[in-house]
C-alpha cells in the first residue's frame, strides 16, 4: 500500500489559493422533507407509526437477526385497507356518518360513501333516496332508514336491535365502524330477519332524540395522532349536510340523478377523505406522488425486497425513524442497517459517493467501499458489537469513486444507533470532506518553501539548485520535475536574459530534476530548441508559442508520451502520472523573454482540476518573480563592482581626505573630553535603546553611582526608591516618544555643603533625543547638574518664608490678645473713676445723710480696689511684654546674690494667698528631704528670676484649677546634684552649647548644686497634641483658652527662657482629666550665711490687705460680684423713662462696673455671664414666641412655660464677643435666627462691646447681626447714646410706656 503524505502545518496567510479552496459554508441549506397523504381505513399497527408494529405489540412474531418482522400473510393482511375491500365487494354498500344529525330528521338518507356496486344499480340507489315528507311516500323507507341509522344496542341486550332488515326486495346487514360510521351492505343471499313487532324498530319520532344524543356523544371525540402528520376530519358534523350531495355529485332528473351522475367515482372515493392524513415519512408515500423528491423516488424504487430489510410496507417504526432522519438530514449522511450494514443516504451524500451512486444506495458496506474495508471494517465490528463510537478528523483515504484511486481527506463518524429492543440496529455515518482543504494547505507550504529556498540564491545559476530544494519538499504534488536553464554561451553577467525567445529559440541546459534517473533518455542534458526532437522539446518549443498557459499533456486526451516515462523512480505514492505540465520561466523584469523550462508530474491521485491548475500558475509566478529578485541582485552586484572601480581611481585622494577628517575627527573628540573632563555637569550619551554608552566622570561624581563595566545600565537603581518611579516615566517618554525632556530628582546619599550642612544629592536631568532619517531614536545626548546647593537654599528661603509668616500670624495673635488684655481692665478704670467722680459730685450737691455717706465710701472703695486689681492685671501683661523685649534684646541678665531658696518660694506664696482664698483654692508647700539631705540654705541664684517662673507657674495654677470640683495647689521644693528627676520629662534647650553660668567669678566657689520646683494643680489636664505646643511664644493650649481664661500666651514661653538663662530646663506631666504638673531646675551654688539685711528681705513685694481685699474679687465666671444689689439710682429720674438693658458679660469686674454705670444713668439692667444666659433671659422676656419655640426642633424640650407677670422687658443688649460657654457672635446668630423663625416677636437691639478694635473684626462682628460696635476702653456718656438711638429706631420703649 502507498504511503500516506507526511502531515503538513497550514500557513496563518494564504490568500490566493486558499481562498479559491475554501469549502462553501457560510449561509443556510434548507432541505424539504416529502409530503403527501396515506390512508388511515385500517387499524394503526402502532402509536408511534401507522401501518407498523412494534416489538410490544407483536412479542410473538419471529424476527431475524437483525430485529426485522419476518414477513407471513397474517401480515400482509393487516396492510389491507377498507376503501380497497369495498371497492372490490360485488355487493351494494353505502357508508352512513352517524355524527350527522340532519339524517334524523325526514328526508332521504345523506349517503357519504357508495361502493362500487351499489354505484352501478341505479335503482337500488333510487331507493334509498326517497324523501319522506312527499306525500305519496313510502313508508318501509322510513322503516328502513330508521333501522339504518339507529343507535347500536348495548352488549347486553343485542336482541332488541335487528341486525339485518329487507327493503326493496334486499336483504340489509349493518354493522358501525369506530362509533361512527355506520356500513350498510345489501345481500339477496341472506336471509331477512323481520322483526315481530314495530316496536324493535325505533320510530320516526324517537330519530330526533337519538340524533341530539349522538351528537352529544361525538362532541368529545378528537382525531388520532400519527408521527408523521395528524388525521385530517375533513367531514365534521357541520359540514356534513351541505356536502353529501355535492361528494354524490347532481344531475337535473331523477332521485337517482341528483345523487349520483357518471363517472363521479372519483368524487364518490374522495368524499371518505376523513380517512386520509398528511405525512412526511418518504417511506409511506406513494411512488407516483409528485411531492416526492428525486433522490427520495429513487430510495423507493429501490428493490428492498432483495435485502435483509424486506419491502418498505413491512419495515419496524426504528427503520423507518431512523431513515426519515438520515434522509431530512442537510450534512452528508449515511446509515447502514443490520450486521450486513445495508447502505441508506441522503441526498447530500450524493457528492462524497460520486460514480458509486446510485449503485451504492441498498447496497452492503463492504462492496460500496470495498477499497477502504480494511480499515473501515474493524471500526464497525466495534460499534456493532461494543457499541463504540468512533470521530476521525482530517483522515486520510483512498477511495475509488472517480475511475482513478483518489487521495481524500474527510471527518467522519461511526455512531451505533440502539433500536426499541435495546440492541444496535445500524451505524450511522456522518462524514465531511476536507480534501481541498488539506490538500491546498499542502502546496501552499511547498510554495513557501520554494520561496525562502530561492530567496537563499546569490546568482542565476545557484537560483535553480535552489528552486529543485523546494520542489523536493512536496513529493506527492511533484512526483518527478525536469528544470533546464537557458544556455549563455558567452556566460555574460547578464543570464540570457534577452535570448530567450519564440523568433531565437535558445540552447537549454539540463539543470537537475526529481524522480527522474541519471542518464535516463527523457532527461538530456543539452537541447537544442532550434532543431531538436529529444525528451520533451517538442513540447516546450509548444510553451513558448502560447504564453497563455503550460502545455498539459495527458493519458484522458492521449496526449501523454508514455514512452518518456518509463523507468522514472516516481516520487510521492509511486504511481504512474496520467497528466504532466510543462511551462516556461519568464522573469517579471524581463518581459516575454525565457530564461528556462519545467516539466512536472502531476499527482496520479489527483486530478487536474482548477485547484492544480492554480498551483501551477502560482508556482510559475513565484519562480518568475523569485528568478527577477535573483537578476536584480546581479545588475547591483555588477554596478557595486563598478562603482568599487571607480573608488579605486580615487583612492589615493579619498584616502588623502579620509586622513584629514579622521584628523580633524580626532581633534574634535579631543577637545570634547577634555570639555566634558573638565566641564562642571555629568554629561552621558546612550544608544538607540535607551542604553548608556558614554558618561564623564563628573557623571559618576554627581550620581554617587559605583563604577564599574555594567554599572550605567543599572544607574536607576541610584535614584531614591520615592523618586525613581518619576524618572522612569520620564525615560520611557524620552526613549519611546523621542521628546525632550527636564526633570528634578534625588540620588541615594547625602552630601556635605561648605557649611556643614548635609544635604540631599539633588540633580537636574537634560536630555535631547536624535533620531535618524526614518524617525526612529538614533542616540540621546543629556546632562546631569548638581542642584544641591541650590535645592538647600531653596528650602532654607521657604523655611525663612513660613517662619516670618507663622512670626507675622503670631505677633498678631499677640497684639490682638494684649489689647484685649488691656483694654477690658483699661475700661473698667475709666468706668470706676467716673464713679467716684460722680459719687463725689453728688455727695457737694446734695445734703448728706450718714447712710448716704456710708453707700458713698463703700461705692468709692470699692471703685478703687477695682481700680487697682485692674492695674495689676495691666502691670502682669505689661511685665510679660518687657521681659519678651530684654529677651529678644539679649538685655535680660542673671545676677546671683545669697538667699534661702525656702523663703524666696514662701514668699511668693504668701503673695497669692488672698487669691487662694478668694477661689477656695488648697495652697500647699511640701519642702523635700534632699533639701535637707544637701545641706541646702543659703545658696546663690537670681531670685527675681526664679520668683518670676513661680508667679507665672502659680498664675496659671489659680487661672485653670479655680473652676474645678477639687481645688488644690501643691509647690514642692527639692535639691539634686544631677539635675534629674523621676518621672519628668523636660523641654530640650533651645542652644545645646550654652555655657555654664555658675563658672563666673560672681558665682563664688560653693557647690555646684540644682535646684528643683514644681507646681502640681487639680486643672482640667492636658492631652499629648496640647502639650506639644506648650512652652512656644504666643502660644497657648487652644484657641478657647485665652476666652475662658484670659492671659498673652507668653508666660510659659517666658518660663522656658527664664530657665534655660539659669542653667536648667522646664517640663510638664499631665493627663487630661488628672492635673497638671509643671517643673523646672535651676543651677546654684552654695554661700555663705549672709548677714541680715540681705537683699532678699527687701526685694519681696509685701501685699497689704486692702490690697489682699481686692485682689480677691472673684474672676470665676457665673459668681456674681459683692454690691451687686446697691440701688444707686439718682432720685430725680422718671421711673417710666427708664430703659431695661441686658449685659452680657464674663469678666465680672466689668460686668459689675457696667452694671452700676447704667444704673446710675438711669437704666435697669439685667445680666448674663455667657450667651447661654443670654438666651436664657430672652426666654423669660415678653417678645418669647411659646408656640413658636414649641416648632423649633432646637428648642424642642427646653421651654418652659412663664407668666405674663414675670415675663421682663429688654431695650438693648450689651453683648461682649469673648466668653466662655457661648460666645457673643454665636449668640448674635441665634438670636437673629430665632427673629426670623418668629421665636422673637420683635428685633431686639444689640451692640457688642469688645476689646478688639481692627476694622476687619468689627465687620465681622455686623455682619453676624449686630447693630453698633462700641470699642473698650469708653465711657458710659458714650454708650448711652448709642442705646438711645437705636431703641428710638427700633421702638423698644420701656414696659411701661410700650408694653
Amino acid at each position: 500500500m502507498p504511503s500516506h503524505p507526511s502531515s503538513f502545518k497550514a500557513l496563518g496567510s494564504a490568500p490566493s489559493i486558499m481562498g479559491a479552496v475554501h469549502e462553501p459554508h457560510e449561509g443556510i441549506t434548507t432541505l424539504r422533507l416529502p409530503k403527501g397523504q396515506v390512508s388511515t381505513s385500517s387499524p394503526p399497527r402502532s402509536s408511534g407509526t401507522p401501518g407498523s408494529w412494534t416489538s410490544n405489540e407483536l412479542p410473538g412474531i419471529s424476527r431475524n437477526p437483525d430485529g426485522r418482522p419476518l414477513t407471513s400473510p397474517a401480515q400482509l393482511f393487516h396492510g389491507l385497507g377498507l376503501m380497497e375491500f369495498l371497492e372490490t365487494d360485488p355487493r351494494p354498500a353505502f357508508v352512513i356518518d352517524l355524527d350527522n344529525t340532519a339524517d334524523f330528521d325526514t328526508g332521504p338518507i345523506r349517503i357519504v360513501y357508495a361502493n362500487a356496486s351499489l354505484r352501478a344499480a341505479r335503482h337500488i340507489l333510487e331507493h334509498l333516496q326517497v324523501d319522506a315528507e312527499d306525500a305519496g311516500h313510502n313508508h318501509e323507507f322510513s322503516r328502513f332508514k330508521a333501522w339504518a341509522v339507529a343507535c347500536e344496542p348495548s352488549r347486553e341486550s343485542p336482541s332488541s336491535w335487528p341486525q339485518s332488515l329487507e327493503y326493496g326486495g334486499i336483504g340489509w346487514t349493518c354493522s358501525t365502524l369506530r362509533k361512527r360510521f355506520r356500513f350498510v351492505c345489501g345481500n339477496s343471499n341472506v336471509a331477512p330477519v323481520t322483526p315481530s313487532s314495530p316496536s324493535m324498530l325505533p320510530s320516526a319520532s324517537s330519530l330526533e332524540s337519538q340524533g341530539q344524543i349522538r351528537s352529544r356523544h361525538n362532541d368529545a371525540s378528537t382525531p388520532e395522532a400519527d408521527y408523521f402528520g395528524v388525521v385530517e376530519d375533513l367531514a365534521s358534523p357541520s359540514t356534513a349536510r351541505t356536502d353529501t350531495t355535492s361528494m354524490l355529485g347532481s344531475r337535473p332528473g331523477t332521485a337517482m340523478d341528483e345523487l349520483v351522475t357518471p363517472g363521479d367515482e372519483l368524487s364518490l372515493i374522495t368524499s371518505f377523505q376523513s380517512q386520509l392524513q398528511t405525512t412526511f415519512d418518504w417511506t409511506r408515500i406513494p411512488l407516483d406522488d409528485p411531492n416526492l423528491g428525486a433522490h427520495h423516488r429513487l430510495a423507493r424504487s429501490i428493490d428492498w425486497r432483495s435485502t435483509s430489510l424486506g419491502p418498505v410496507e413491512d419495515w419496524p417504526a426504528d427503520l423507518r425513524i431512523l431513515s426519515n432522519m438520515i434522509m431530512g438530514s442537510p450534512h452528508p449522511a449515511a446509515m447502514y442497517w443490520g450486521q450486513d450494514h445495508v447502505a441508506i443516504y441522503n441526498e447530500a451524500y450524493v457528492a462524497l459517493a460520486g460514480q458509486k451512486h446510485p449503485q451504492m444506495m441498498g447496497s452492503r458496506y463492504q462492496e460500496a467501499w470495498s477499497e477502504i474495508w480494511s480499515e473501515i471494517g474493524p471500526v464497525m465490528t466495534r460499534a456493532w458489537e461494543n457499541g463504540d463510537a468512533t470521530m476521525k478528523y482530517d483522515d486520510l483515504l483512498f477511495l475509488t469513486r472517480k475511475g482513478f484511486t483518489e487521495e481524500t481527506f474527510f471527518n467522519w463518524a461511526l455512531i451505533p444507533l440502539v433500536g426499541g429492543d435495546g440492541n444496535v440496529v445500524a451505524i450511522y455515518n456522518p462524514a465531511f470532506e476536507n480534501t481541498r482543504r488539506k490538500i491546498s494547505e499542502r502546496r501552499m507550504l511547498t510554495l513557501q518553501e520554494i520561496g525562502v529556498k530561492a530567496s537563499l540564491a546569490r546568482d542565476v545559476k545557484g537560483f535553480w539548485g535552489q528552486m529543485l530544494a523546494g520542489l523536493e519538499y512536496n513529493p506527492f504534488d511533484v512526483p518527478f520535475a525536469l528544470v533546464y536553464s537557458v544556455d549563455d554561451g558567452n556566460e555574460s553577467e547578464v543570464s540570457s536574459m534577452h535570448s530567450g525567445s519564440l523568433l531565437n529559440p535558445p540552447q537549454i541546459v539540463l539543470e537537475g530534476s526529481l524522480g527522474v534517473p541519471d542518464g535516463h533518455p527523457s532527461a538530456v542534458p543539452l537541447i537544442d530548441l532550434k532543431s531538436s526532437e529529444d525528451g520533451f522539446a517538442p513540447y516546450m518549443r509548444d510553451s513558448m508559442a502560447d504564453l497563455s498557459g503550460p502545455v498539459v499533456l495527458s493519458e484522458e486526451d492521449d496526449t501523454l508520451p508514455g514512452h518518456l516515462l518509463e523507468g522514472f523512480a516516481w516520487r510521492g505514492f509511486g504511481d504512474r502520472c496520467r497528466t504532466i505540465v510543462v511551462f516556461p520561466v519568464h522573469p517579471t523584469t524581463a518581459g516575454d523573454s525565457i530564461v528556462g523550462f519545467i516539466v512536472l508530474g502531476i499527482n496520479p491521485r489527483r486530478q487536474y482540476d482548477a485547484d492544480y491548475q492554480l498551483f501551477v500558475s502560482l508556482l510559475s509566478r513565484q519562480l518568475a518573480t523569485s528568478m527577477a529578485s535573483v537578476v536584480l541582485f546581479e545588475e547591483e552586484i555588477r554596478r557595486g563592482q563598478r562603482a568599487a572601480r571607480l573608488a579605486t581611481l580615487n583612492q589615493q585622494e579619498l584616502s588623502m581626505q579620509l586622513e584629514l577628517r579622521t584628523q580633524e575627527a580626532k581633534e574634535s573628540e579631543y577637545r570634547f573630553s577634555k570639555m566634558a573632563e573638565f566641564g562642571p555637569v555629568g554629561m552621558f550619551i546612550t544608544d538607540g535603546g535607551g542604553h548608556i554608552t558614554y558618561c564623564n566622570n563628573m557623571w559618576w561624581r554627581i550620581s554617587g553611582h559605583q563604577n564599574s563595566e555594567s554599572s550605567p545600565d543599572s544607574w536607576m537603581l541610584s535614584i531614591r526608591p520615592e523618586d525613581r518611579a518619576g524618572v522612569e516615566s520620564v525615560w520611557r517618554r524620552l526613549v519611546e516618544e523621542k521628546l525632550p525632556v527636564t526633570h528634578e530628582f534625588r540620588f541615594n546619599g547625602s552630601r556635605q555643603l561648605k557649611g556643614g550642612h548635609l544635604v540631599d544629592r539633588w540633580a537636574l536631568m537634560s536630555a535631547h533625543p536624535k533620531k535618524d532619517d526614518f524617525g526612529a531614536l538614533k542616540s540621546i545626548f543629556g546632562c546631569i547638574t548638581d542642584i544641591a546647593q541650590q535645592k538647600w537654599a531653596e528650602d532654607f528661603q521657604k523655611r525663612r518664608r513660613d517662619e516670618a509668616v507663622e512670626l507675622k500670624r503670631q505677633q498678631e495673635n499677640f497684639i490682638d490678645i494684649t489689647s484685649h488684655e488691656m483694654r477690658n481692665p483699661l475700661s473698667a478704670i475709666l468706668q470706676c473713676a467716673d464713679e467716684i467722680s460722680s459719687c463725689l459730685n453728688r455727695y457737694k450737691t446734695s445734703e448728706a445723710t450718714p447712710e448716704t455717706l456710708n453707700l458713698l465710701i463703700d461705692s468709692c472703695v470699692e471703685a478703687s480696689n477695682t481700680i487697682s486689681l485692674c492695674a495689676s492685671h495691666q502691670k502682669r501683661i505689661v511685665d510679660d511684654i518687657l521681659t519678651l523685649s530684654k529677651l529678644d534684646s539679649n538685655l535680660l541678665l542673671v545676677t546671683p546674690v545669697d538667699v534661702q531658696p525656702v523663703k524666696v518660694v514662701q514668699n511668693v506664696l504668701k503673695m497669692f494667698e488672698a487669691e487662694l482664698v478668694s477661689h477656695n483654692i488648697d495652697g500647699a508647700l511640701r519642702i523635700e528631704e534632699s533639701i535637707a539631705e544637701l545641706g541646702v540654705d543659703w545658696v546663690k541664684l537670681d531670685p527675681s528670676r526664679l520668683r518670676q517662673v513661680m508667679i507665672n507657674l502659680m498664675t496659671n495654677a489659680i487661672k485653670f484649677t479655680q473652676g474645678r470640683p477639687v481645688r488644690a495647689i501643691t509647690i514642692s521644693l527639692g535639691a539634686s546634684k544631677d539635675g534629674a528627676a523621676e518621672g519628668l520629662s523636660f523641654i530640650p534647650p533651645r542652644r545645646t552649647d550654652q555655657k555654664d553660668i555658675t563658672d563666673a567669678a560672681e558665682w563664688a566657689d560653693g557647690e555646684k548644686l540644682f535646684l528643683h520646683v514644681a507646681v502640681t494643680d487639680t486643672g482640667p489636664g492636658l492631652d499629648d497634641d496640647e502639650k506639644k505646643i506648650l512652652f512656644q511664644r504666643f502660644s497657648q493650649v487652644s484657641p478657647r483658652t485665652h476666652v475662658q481664661y484670659g492671659g498673652s500666651g507668653l508666660g510659659l514661653f517666658i518660663c522656658r527662657i527664664l530657665s534655660e538663662m539659669q542653667g536648667g530646663q522646664i517640663g510638664v506631666q499631665s493627663e487630661r482629666g488628672d492635673g497638671s504638673t509643671f517643673a523646672f531646675y535651676i543651677k546654684i551654688r552654695k554661700a555663705k550665711t549672709p548677714p541680715q539685711d540681705s537683699p532678699d528681705n527687701s526685694a519681696v513685694p509685701r501685699a497689704t490687705p486692702a490690697k489682699l481685699a481686692a485682689a480677691a474679687v472673684s474672676q470665676q465666671p457665673g459668681v456674681k460680684p459683692a454690691g451687686a444689689g446697691y440701688n444707686l439710682q439718682p432720685a430725680n429720674i422718671d421711673p417710666a423713662k427708664m430703659l431695661d438693658v441686658l449685659i452680657v458679660e464674663d469678666n465680672l469686674v466689668n460686668q459689675k462696673v457696667l452694671q452700676r454705670q447704667l444704673q446710675l444713668s438711669g437704666n435697669k439692667t439685667h445680666v448674663a455671664n455667657h450667651g447661654g444666659e443670654a438666651l436664657e433671659a430672652l426666654r423669660h422676656s415678653r417678645f418669647w414666641n411659646e408656640g413658636k419655640a414649641a416648632m423649633d426642633k432646637q428648642l424642642r424640650g427646653a421651654t418652659l412655660a412663664v407668666s405674663s407677670e414675670d415675663k421682663k422687658n429688654i431695650s438693648v443688649i450689651l453683648m461682649d464677643l469673648e466668653m466662655p460657654v457661648m460666645d457673643g457672635i454665636s449668640c448674635t446668630r441665634e438670636i437673629r435666627r430665632l427673629e426670623s423663625l418668629g421665636v422673637l416677636t420683635q428685633h431686639i437691639p444689640i451692640i457688642a462691646v469688645t476689646a478688639y478694635a481692627r476694622p476687619e473684626q468689627i465687620e465681622n462682628a455686623k455682619a453676624a447681626g449686630v447693630d453698633d460696635v462700641i470699642s473698650k476702653p469708653f465711657r458710659v456718656p458714650e454708650l448711652i447714646p448709642k442705646i438711645e438711638e437705636l431703641v428710638a429706631k427700633h421702638n423698644m420703649l420701656p414696659c411701661s410706656s410700650g408694653c
